[in-house]
Parts: C-alpha cells; sequence; structure tokens
C-alpha cells in the first residue's frame, strides 16, 4: 500500500504542474468518496474476521480495505495512465505493475486470514462498479456495474444472519499449534468444569455456547507444567443494540488479577498471555468477573457468551 500510495501522491502532483485540473478532480473525488463508502459499508455490515481479531484495533471485515484502497488507487491510475499519449507497452506496462501489487495485496489479506474470500470478491465488484461511475465514460456499463455491486451488496446479508456462511481458504491460520487444553461450552462433557456464575447453555450459529450471569464464574483448568501460556477466548457480550461499544471482563488465575479483556459485540477471540508465575502444575482455577457496565436489563443476568477456550505453551 505504500508503494501504491506513493505513485498516487507522485502522479496528482505531476497532474497539478501540468494545470490538468479535470483529471486532479476526477480522479480525487474517485479515491476520496470510494474510501468514504468502503468504510461506511465496513460500519454498517460489522462483518466478524476470519481471524476473528478484536475490530477496535483492525476494523471489521466486508469490504476489505486494504483491497478496496489498492483498487482505487490502481484503477484511478489506470484510468489516467490511458488518457496519456503514450507507446501501447508503455500503458501495458504500467497497468501490469499496477495490477500486480493489487494482486500481493490480496494475496496477503486472504493468507494472513484478515480477510474471507467473499469479501475480496466483493471489494473487487463493490470498486469496479464505483469507478465505472465515477470515471467511464460508457453510461450503460457504468449503471450496469453499479446494479452488480448493489445486488451483491444487498446479498452480504446473508453473512450479516447466517454468521457460519463462510469461504475458508488454506492461510496462515491452518499452522496455528495445536492448543494443549481446549474447553467447549455449551457440550454436556465440560459441565463438571464449570463452577459460579454460569447460566443456561444454548445454541448459536457459531455452536453450542454457555452464558455466564452477573458475578464471578470459573473454570478448572489443567496446566501441564509451569511455563508461560497463552490463553484464546472466544466469547460475545450481551448486546441489546448498537448503542453500546465495549464491555469489560476481568480474568483471573487462582485469585491472581491477569488481565482485562474489553469485549466488542459480536463473536470475537481475545487473547492473554498468561504469568508462569501465577501457575502451578496440574489443575488451576481460571475466573471470570463481568465488569458492571453490563446492561441491566439482560435477561436471567446474562452477561457473556462463551464459546470455546483455548490454551496453548507460548514456545509452540
Amino acid at each position: 500500500m505504500l508503494i501504491l500510495s506513493t505513485l498516487s501522491v507522485s502522479a496528482f502532483v505531476l497532474l497539478c504542474i501540468r494545470r490538468q485540473w479535470i483529471e486532479v478532480k476526477q480522479g480525487a473525488l474517485a479515491l476520496v468518496i470510494g474510501l468514504f463508502l468502503s468504510e461506511l459499508l465496513k460500519t454498517g455490515f460489522e462483518r466478524a474476521r476470519p481471524s476473528v481479531l478484536p475490530p477496535l484495533t483492525t476494523g471489521n471485515s466486508f469490504p476489505s480495505g486494504h483491497v478496496t484502497g489498492a483498487l482505487l488507487i490502481a484503477g484511478t491510475l489506470s484510468f489516467l495512465l490511458v488518457q496519456r499519449r503514450w507507446a501501447t507497452w508503455a500503458k501495458l506496462s504500467g497497468t501490469f505493475l499496477l495490477a500486480s501489487f493489487v494482486g500481493v495485496i490480496t494475496w496477503q489479506r486472504l493468507y494472513w486470514g484478515h480477510h474471507w474470500l467473499s469479501d475480496i470478491i466483493g471489494s473487487f465488484l463493490l470498486v469496479g462498479a464505483w469507478l465505472c461511475f465515477a470515471l467511464f465514460r460508457p453510461v450503460l456499463f457504468s449503471l450496469w456495474l453499479v446494479l452488480v455491486g448493489a445486488v451483491l451488496l444487498m446479498g452480504y446479508q446473508i453473512f450479516y444472519f447466517f454468521p457460519t456462511t463462510r469461504f475458508i481458504l488454506p492461510s496462515a491460520l491452518v499452522t496455528r499449534p495445536e492448543p494443549v487444553f481446549t474447553l467447549s461450552f455449551g457440550e454436556p462433557k465440560t459441565h463438571t468444569r464449570l463452577s459460579g456464575a454460569w447460566g443456561e447453555h444454548d445454541r448459536e450459529p457459531a455452536g453450542p455456547i454457555t452464558w455466564m450471569q452477573k458475578g464471578a464464574a470459573s473454570i478448572e483448568v489443567p496446566f501441564p507444567e509451569s511455563q508461560v501460556y497463552t490463553l484464546k477466548l472466544a466469547v460475545r457480550p450481551f448486546v441489546q443494540s448498537k448503542a453500546f461499544a465495549c464491555f469489560p471482563l476481568e480474568v483471573q488465575v487462582n485469585q491472581w488479577r491477569v488481565g482485562q479483556l474489553l469485549l466488542y459485540r459480536g463473536w470475537r477471540e481475545y487473547t492473554l498471555r498468561l504469568d508462569p508465575s501465577l501457575i502451578t502444575p496440574g489443575t488451576n482455577t481460571i475466573t471470570f468477573h463481568a465488569g458492571a457496565a453490563f446492561p441491566h436489563s439482560a435477561p436471567n443476568q446474562r452477561t457473556v457468551a462463551f464459546r470455546y477456550l483455548h490454551l496453548f505453551t507460548e514456545r509452540q
């Protein structure tokens, strides 16, 4: 993205020097409005990433901001390049170079598990529709692509209401080592490890879950030895409206505080590093305390839904 951004700035500076204000205005509006619409769609859909990274720091999944930005820059520069009175080979070479940058960015977003394949396809179609509308002259072609983008946008409601509808590709996510301990909530065999303020067990599209109520809820977890561990939790807070942003969930190991997680609405995976000085070989108790900011009107005092808990050794 840095190279593409540098190329776009250089191109617009050159156009300004040559006083080609129409091209500057058209290209700048296509980029700025396109990026604004991308962020607007991200906020509206709130689609979780395949890596379920905390969106407070990484943003939502659809459309891909990196791919959208790369396509907007590459498409706009390619359009401006075609307008030049240069040799055909020079135009083709420049367009191929820009397409290569887009390809590298697309591969990187998929490989690291930051986006679903459908995010990328949707980004390509939507940006293509927008650029045809903003830059190209043929009105019928532009309207057709805008229609395709609009249909795709409406189709993405499937992913909002049916969270298990996903396209998964081999990526860096599959290289994650096997956990030394796994606990899947909502299943009968795990109930014996739970104590404290646990509520009813339920099932959602993400799978079986267990609700935590107000107060302290504990889990008995076996630690093979005293060393550094990484704890990964798939949870979501009870949220009734989009007015709520995040909720604090305090985590303790053997009554010692190890950290506080800020939970964003929707299913996310959160990571916490455990200090080996707080762990003893054998069974240890992990306790969760819900913050006071949770809604008071929650039925049955629901606070947080738990999907799974994974325990990894750091040396893995």
